[in-house]
């Protein structure tokens, strides 16, 4: 018997109030997130790079195709140098030992 449960009749069941791992975070405070939206519904949104509106299926897509083929390019090309200076920076390293 744990101490919690001294004061407790024997034959008193304890209450589960229905809760979730979010009821021991902060996050269960902050305002709920829309639902999915279903299949054949779409939205308009406004592109965030060049400002042109077009119309997507998708509540998280920020940027119009044409904008997102060209972010997408230029995040692949960073990632590139990233990985080119990093290797680099390695091989310096080997030679020098």
């Amino acid at each position: 018997m744990r101490y919690w449960d001294l004061d407790r009749p024997a034959n008193h069941t304890r209450e589960v109030l229905n809760v979730n791992h979010c009821d021991f975070h902060y996050s269960h405070l902050l305002p709920k997130k829309p639902g999915i939206l279903p299949l054949e519904e779409t939205m308009t949104k406004q592109c965030r790079r060049c400002g042109a509106a077009f119309i997507t299926r998708s509540r998280i897509r920020k940027r119009c195709d044409a904008c997102q083929t060209v972010v997408s390019a230029e995040k692949q090309k960073k990632a590139n140098e990233r990985l080119k200076a990093r290797r680099a920076a390695r091989r310096l390293c080997l030679l020098a030992n």
